[in-house]
């Protein structure tokens, strides 16, 4: 997930000094859809949910890099993208 993360944020691949920082928020981000009631087979299966992956991309776009002006809007776009997985059944 990490490289599809990396893209979507305009980071290209052969740039990896924020990859720590970025692995640290996709796991973090991934908990936190856990824990907001995204079921467990989307966070489980994240690289294989194109909306998992979308609100992963909008988590780590709102936390990284050093310009905060555009924090509140991803994460209010990460907030509605977790309600809406939130309401996906559960099961396999």
């Amino acid at each position: 997930m990490l490289e599809i993360v990396k893209n979507r944020c305009g980071i290209a691949e052969s740039v990896t000094v924020y990859d720590g920082d970025i692995d640290l928020y996709i796991k973090d981000c991934l908990a936190d859809m856990a824990a907001s009631g995204v079921p467990e087979r989307l966070v489980t299966n994240s690289d294989d949910y194109e909306g998992v992956v979308t609100a992963v991309s909008l988590y780590v776009k709102a936390y990284l890099g050093n310009d905060r002006t555009d924090t509140e809007k991803y994460l209010q776009l990460y907030r509605k993208k977790v309600f809406r997985l939130s309401l996906e059944e559960g099961g396999s």
